[in-house]
């Protein structure tokens, strides 16, 4: 464990901020950490073996990819306040039950962002409200079928891939 001597934030932007900690221990040392607010991410369960998946195009990889619902903690937001509305504002549907399956840490080498896993069920049609920077498609399938798909080209969303194999193999056996 280092000491951190100096931080300073060189990037405050929308969503993130970029900091830079100068460490040390006899050496200098220098770590740039991009901190984040933290994210939920939502599994939507039509029933135990039918879920709701959302085709999303990604900027950053200037592609359309497969995903959980998910989005970005508003600031004093909790991760389950921000789950139910990502889950209406995505695909449309209100959760009489939201269960937290797990958190992970997407990139813990250079990020603070932590992702809370939520299990939605008990859903009710309601209306899907979109952002203006949003482009969704929403997708109904089995769970195998979702798992299937997300692997058929080899590139996957790395919390949708967990999620659903979390659900799968862990969860629904626990």
């Amino acid at each position: 464990m280092w000491e951190t001597k100096e931080s300073k934030i060189i990037y405050n932007g929308k969503v993130v901020k970029l900091r830079i900690d100068y460490l040390g221990d006899g050496e200098n040392k220098v770590r740039e950490v991009i901190q984040h607010p933290g994210a939920v991410a939502i599994l939507p369960l039509i029933s135990e073996d039918k879920v709701i998946l959302v085709n999303q195009y990604r900027y950053p990889i200037g592609r359309w990819i497969l995903e959980v619902p998910a989005g970005t903690l508003k600031e004093g937001e909790s991760p389950e306040e921000c789950a139910l509305r990502e889950l209406e504002e995505e695909v449309g549907y209100k959760a009489r039950r939201l269960k937290k399956m797990l958190t992970i840490y997407p990139s813990p080498g250079y990020s603070t962002e932590v992702i809370h896993i939520y299990l939605a069920s008990g859903l009710e049609k309601s209306t899907q409200r979109l952002e203006e920077d949003e482009q969704i498609t929403i997708v109904e399938l089995g769970l195998d079928e979702a798992i299937k798909e997300l692997s058929r080209n080899g590139e996957v969303d790395g919390k949708t891939f967990i999620t659903l194999l979390y659900y799968k193999y862990v969860y629904r056996r626990s």
